[in-house]
């Protein structure tokens, strides 16, 4: 893969990094892309729980399908876009702003060039919605209206991607994730007007959060552009070899991310051709669960791209190491902080947000949320390896294994008949058996680490914690009855302390000095 040297030396002056590495600033950074997505979630689990009270199960089933369409739309555009922010970072990190420049101006115009393209066969699409799956005879003009508003919200978004990685280069993550709790309260407040004053339909959903995206996406371009003034299109610095280059880097990206869709959401669509309005209502539900909680560990994720590629030009590798693995760790943490209380009262849970009817979306959370304590030890694999600029061996066996769980879920569903559920467990399957076969002893290879350290600070120490809540769980669910939200909140109580305790166990040193410090400055008091 033609690149340039991602190991070249740190800027001149040799006393300041161009891009950041502090662990301190890519904490806070996470913490405040959590705190957004937390608040996304909210809003989520609010609109589906009352749509799905005030309409029937065919209607609300066109949400699903139509957002599944969509999460096909980035396969246009991320070829194009996923090296830019990597080569644009390493340009910067190395004090070459001309560089920087040549990157935005190689690869904007075939963006825009595939915007185009992308725009009609979208509209197309939208306006023979019908022609390619189940719609009912009522919602065929709202399907077709919330697809088209989603097409040109989506090109308006990736045409201005590229003008958006000011925030990257220079990590003001938590500006960022201000902005996006702006948006968020925004379309909140949209939909809460639309609903109460014009009746319960999913095409307000839609509407509202294009409004809200487009007056991000403003706002955040605008801010970007006053950040890194070379964010530009300058057609002169047009170089055909790094357009090549930037390609190359995507295609492999681009491969990630369609095996991404074909893991989960091409569920719902595989489930609209092959099984009913339930079946996807349920597994929609469920898998909601699943994406929101991967989300929550992607967002947290994102912001330490820019300095995970500068310890990479640094050649900064252990710091590399300590990162990946402290990562896998944390994940670990948060993860099956929510998905083993999700498994141990999953009846419960969908019983009371959802009522009689939908049992089998307790199935399907309990077979998603099994795969956590496997895939998050290498949550921060897919980062590393864009650092390290060896995408290829991350993300080709991704899209394989991805792939063998599309065939098995069409199977399952088309010829075996096993619905919502029999789609779930061959896609949890896939994704044990990746982590155990391949993803596991890449992360070894990538970071050079042997096994038993891996095992020991990232599998070991990640999991105490969660096996010593999952018995107070445990306990709490066989001993008494959930009939209420607030018993199950009392009943998650004692599995939440015994899995504070485990997580002080598992914490190295430095960690419980931080801790201790972090608890301190809450308290008012002198850290012990």
């Amino acid at each position: 893969m033609a690149r340039d040297d991602p190991r070249a030396a740190a800027p001149a002056d040799g006393d300041k990094r161009a891009i950041s590495t502090s662990k301190r600033l890519m904490a806070i950074n996470s913490a405040s892309s959590v705190l957004s997505r937390i608040v996304n979630v909210t809003v989520l689990v609010w609109i589906y729980q009352y749509l799905l009270a005030r309409m029937p199960t065919e209607e609300f089933a066109i949400y699903p399908v139509v957002t599944a369409l969509m999460l096909f739309a980035p396969l246009f555009f991320v070829v194009f876009t996923t090296g830019v922010s990597r080569h644009l970072i390493d340009a910067l990190a190395r004090g070459e702003p001309d560089g920087a420049v040549r990157v935005i101006s190689s690869i904007f115009p075939l963006l825009a060039g595939t915007a185009a393209l992308f725009l009609a066969v979208g509209l197309a699409f939208a306006l023979s919605i019908d022609r390619f799956f189940q719609v009912p005879p009522g919602m065929v003009e709202d399907a077709r209206l919330m697809l088209v508003l989603l097409v040109v919200s989506f090109t308006v978004q990736m045409l201005c991607q590229p003008f958006t990685l000011g925030y990257h280069v220079r990590q003001r993550f938590v500006e960022l994730n201000v902005l996006t709790l702006v948006r968020e309260c925004l379309r909140a407040g949209l939909l809460f007007a639309l609903l109460y004053t014009l009746g319960p339909e999913v095409l307000w959903v839609v509407v509202a959060t294009v409004a809200a995206e487009t007056a991000f996406v403003i706002v955040v371009v605008i801010r970007s552009r006053r950040m890194v003034p070379e964010l530009v299109v300058d057609l002169r610095h047009f170089e055909m070899a790094k357009a090549r280059s930037l390609l190359s880097f995507g295609v492999w990206t681009t491969l990630g991310q369609l095996g991404s869709i074909l893991y989960t959401n091409a569920a719902t669509l595989v489930l609209n051709l092959y099984g009913s309005a339930l079946d996807v209502t349920v597994y929609f539900i469920g898998a909601t669960l699943y994406r929101q909680l991967q989300m929550l560990i992607i967002t947290a994720v994102q912001p330490l791209q820019p300095a995970m590629t500068a310890m990479h030009s640094y050649d900064d590798r252990e710091t590399l190491t300590r990162t990946v693995f402290s990562g896998g760790r944390y994940a670990l943490w948060v993860t099956t902080a929510a998905a083993l209380p999700l498994i141990v009262f999953a009846p419960d849970f969908v019983w009371l947000y959802l009522g009689d009817g939908f049992g089998d979306a307790s199935d399907i959370i309990v077979l998603f949320m099994l795969t956590f304590p496997f895939t998050q030890a290498t949550a921060l694999l897919p980062a590393a390896s864009i650092a390290a600029a060896r995408v290829r061996e991350f993300f080709l066996p991704a899209f394989l294994f991805q792939l063998l769980g599309f065939v098995l879920m069409v199977f399952f569903a088309r010829e075996a008949g096993l619905g919502a559920v029999g789609i779930t467990a061959a896609l949890a399957g896939v994704a044990v058996a990746s982590q155990l076969l391949y993803f596991w002893p890449f992360c070894m290879r990538l970071t050079g680490a042997p096994t038993m350290r891996f095992v020991r600070e990232v599998l070991w120490a990640g999991m105490v914690p969660g096996l010593m809540g999952l018995a107070g769980w445990i306990a709490m669910a066989l001993a008494l009855d959930t009939d209420s939200w607030a018993k199950l909140v009392l009943h998650g109580v004692p599995g939440g302390v015994l899995f504070l305790a485990g997580v002080w166990i598992a914490m190295n040193g430095p960690e419980r000095a931080g801790a201790r410090r972090a608890l301190a400055k809450l308290t008012g008091t002198k850290p012990a």
